[in-house]
């Protein structure tokens, strides 16, 4: 397994955070209904874990969500290898899009 990780600053709140990684997670499967599936969900105090197969490869990851940051820990297969640097890009843009203070609604 190959472990991706990225921090990414938002200016939120822990709670406000929460609330909207949370509501990205559960919203990937209507999102990317043809590439993301078998969507795992499991939110506990300030953390998220979240598991999917995206293009038949399982990514895992979980966002440790503190007052002005969300710290990403995920993990994905050897396989994927070749695709680790548009991975990590993907999902940081989601979050960062995400946690966009100007953004009132939950990305």
């Amino acid at each position: 397994m190959i472990d991706i990780e990225s921090r990414i600053s938002h200016g939120l709140g822990q709670e406000v955070a929460v609330e909207r990684i949370h509501q990205l997670a559960a919203s990937l499967s209507q999102r990317f209904p043809q590439q993301v599936h078998q969507i795992q969900l499991q939110v506990h105090e300030h953390c998220v874990d979240v598991s999917f197969a995206a293009y038949g490869y399982v990514v895992a990851w979980q966002a440790e969500i503190l007052d002005e940051a969300v710290v990403l820990h995920g993990r994905i297969p050897d396989a994927a290898r070749p695709f680790k640097n548009k991975i990590e890009q993907a999902i940081t843009a989601r979050v960062e899009a995400s946690l966009d203070a100007r953004d009132s609604r939950a990305a």
